[in-house]
């Protein structure tokens, strides 16, 4: 069999020109991207493996069978698409997404493995924003399936999202940032260092987390939201005379809703005061509430909570 030896400088892309089997030797990451290796896939002396495939010890591929040898001042590698085997040989840092390779994938010889195991709800390219490789960028308004993110550092967002969306980040130094109302959203890792930020009005999961330092952080709910009518409102709409009004106001250095019992980053309470009033301003009361009800988020009629179906999201919000 003859060897084709290929020399490179910087980042390679796996994207299906080559004849397989096909050899990166000794690149720096790796990302291997879902559906992208049509045969078996080795990490051969990766120090990193970070996976949703099943993994074995044993090698699949082996240097002796390889055809096309890709080497030299490598960086990065992006495997795409390979018709056929991958072997990766002495990698830093390895990325697999699930169903990444059709046959096995091996890990000999890695010193650190963090596998899961994960089925992202669509094919990648279905996905409302799908991006692949170092520093892509992508955006949607009223996504209805997500994100799928395989690579370096990508910045994403998402806007107006009023259904249950899924984000599937792959690699490591990912921002996504989610934006909408009355929707979840769950997230899978497969990495570290990525970031999801979700606005206050949808709920969050993460799914899996394969690797560390990965976050999702959630904006709190505003108190501000669930008030119907302010203390000022309800002072200056009393006009003149006697008047019996009803006001809310955030609560403070509470965590726990006194109603429904839930932990609550908003929680107000409803107070009722009779008072005379002149030019809008209290000048004597005859009567306060002393132990005003609460609620909160969870609680509110006011509140926007992602239970509700995707067209009763739709018909409220759109």
């Amino acid at each position: 069999m003859t060897r084709n030896a290929t020399t490179y400088d910087g980042d390679v892309t796996l994207n299906g020109s080559e004849r397989p089997p096909v050899e990166l030797r000794d690149p720096a990451d790796v990302f291997v991207g879902g559906a992208s290796v049509a045969g078996d896939l080795t990490v051969q002396n990766a120090e990193y493996v970070f996976t949703h495939a099943p993994v074995t010890d044993d090698a699949a591929v082996g240097d002796a069978t390889v055809e096309t040898e890709i080497r030299g001042s490598l960086e990065d590698g992006y495997v795409q698409s390979v018709d056929g085997d991958v072997l990766l040989g002495d990698a830093e840092d390895v990325f697999i997404a699930a169903a990444a390779a059709d046959g096995a994938v091996s890990a000999p010889g890695a010193e650190n493995v963090y596998a899961g195991e994960a089925t992202p709800g669509a094919a990648p390219d279905d996905y409302d924003v799908s991006t692949f490789g170092w520093k892509q960028s992508g955006s949607a308004t009223d996504p209805d399936t997500g994100v799928y993110a395989v690579g370096m550092a990508h910045d994403i967002d998402l806007t107006k999202v009023n259904s249950d969306v899924e984000l599937y980040l792959v690699g490591h130094g990912h921002e996504v940032r989610v934006e909408g109302r009355g929707a979840a959203v769950s997230v899978h890792f497969v990495g570290y260092d990525n970031t999801v930020s979700v606005g206050p009005y949808l709920a969050s999961s993460v799914e899996t987390d394969t690797g560390f330092d990965n976050a999702v952080d959630a904006d709190p709910y505003p108190a501000e939201d669930l008030v119907e009518m302010s203390r000022s409102e309800a002072y200056s709409n009393a006009g003149f005379g006697r008047r019996k009004v009803t006001f809310q106001e955030p609560a403070d250095g509470d965590e726990w809703c006194p109603n429904c019992g839930k932990p609550a980053e908003a929680i107000i309470e409803r107070h009722q005061m009779e008072a005379f009033f002149l030019f809008g301003w209290p000048l004597w009361t005859f009567e306060q509430s002393t132990n005003p009800a609460r609620e909160c988020e969870h609680c509110s009629p006011n509140a926007i909570h992602a239970e509700l179906s995707a067209s009763e999201r739709r018909e409220i919000f759109d």
